[in-house]
């Protein structure tokens, strides 16, 4: 049984099995000088499937195969791609990051361990990064996407704020709504009024009534 480090490129689905295989080629003197192993079986983590990105002007994924295994032309054990090496970014000891393998790198799992933070980030359609992080070390968790944040900080209080400003925090028994309100019902032109908690007794002994600002129908 040999083992050789493969050029890997497109991939596709078992017609009956639906497991994945990669096309496996083995350079020999050139691009035009080569060995087609054709689509081979990948064995991979129990539980995850993936397929690498082919190759381009930039490279192209890497694999290794033992040839001649279970009555096979080969079998794939193994693969990396240089191409993806960025969305690593700083791996410390402990740390373990999945993410897609195409060009971007465009969605990832990153699990923390010194930080205590598991990440689940993408990007959307204009590439700007959408997060949802749960961070054990600040006892807290956050999901920021589109200019817009909700948090649970360690105390147990939400914030929920959108990116023109508005927000709703909730902290312990009480509830602070900053922005207009709008409330439906309301005719146009006409206020919620704020007076005394036992209400005005009229006469002369009224007590003047305020229009609540920032609220409206």
């Amino acid at each position: 049984m040999l083992a050789e480090i493969v050029k890997l490129g497109a991939s596709q689905q078992h017609e009956s099995t639906k497991a994945i295989c990669w096309q496996c080629i083995n350079p020999i003197t050139s691009d035009e000088d080569f060995e087609d192993f054709g689509n081979l079986d990948v064995m991979q983590v129990l539980g995850l499937e993936s397929a690498p990105w082919p190759a381009d002007d930039n490279g192209h994924a890497e694999g290794i195969v033992l040839r001649n295994t279970a009555n096979r032309n080969g079998v794939v054990i193994g693969a990396r791609d240089t191409r993806t090496a960025k969305a690593i970014g700083t791996l410390r000891p402990g740390d373990t990051v999945l993410h897609s393998t195409g060009p971007e790198q465009a969605a990832q799992v990153q699990c923390k361990e010194s930080k205590r933070q598991v990440v689940l980030y993408t990007k959307d359609t204009d590439g700007q990064g959408m997060v949802v992080m749960v961070d054990g070390k600040n006892n807290k968790a956050q999901l920021l996407a589109r200019g817009a944040m909700i948090e649970i900080d360690e105390s147990g209080d939400i914030s929920i704020m959108g990116k023109g400003g508005a927000s709703i925090l909730i902290q312990g028994e009480d509830i602070y709504f900053n922005g207009t309100l709008h409330f439906p019902g309301i005719p146009q032109g006409m206020s919620l009024m704020a007076g005394p908690p036992t209400g005005s007794p009229g006469s002369t002994a009224s007590v003047p009534m305020f229009a609540v600002l920032s609220v409206t129908s």
